[in-house]
């Protein structure tokens, strides 16, 4: 059996300052994240259901640069704004909500 050095092993081990700054820096970035998502949401949008290029990369070996296409894609094409136009549409109505006599007033 190969005799551990205990210096070798120690380096081996996770930095808990790299941990830590990983950490900070993940939780920055979420931050930035709510704080963007929070000023829409403040402005009329609805953010609970983003899509991330990781969405994409789960699928296809892919640069960040394809995935945002293949999301652009995706989600700017007649057939997905339909289906949510009609959602809206039928969720109001099952809502019991009045219908704006002319669309475009709101």
């Amino acid at each position: 059996m190969e005799k551990r050095n205990d210096l070798d092993y120690a380096n081996a081990q996770p930095n808990e300052n790299k941990l830590k700054k990983d950490v900070d820096k993940i939780q920055a970035c979420y931050d930035r994240v709510k704080k963007a998502r929070d000023i829409l949401t403040q402005a009329g949008y609805y953010v609970g259901n983003l899509y991330h290029t990781d969405d994409v990369k789960r699928y296809f070996d892919c640069t960040q640069d394809e995935a945002l296409d293949v999301l652009d894609s995706a989600l700017d094409n007649d057939g997905t704004a339909e289906q949510i136009w009609m959602a809206i549409r039928d969720i109001g109505n099952m809502m019991g909500l009045k219908e704006q006599e002319d669309d475009s007033t709101y």
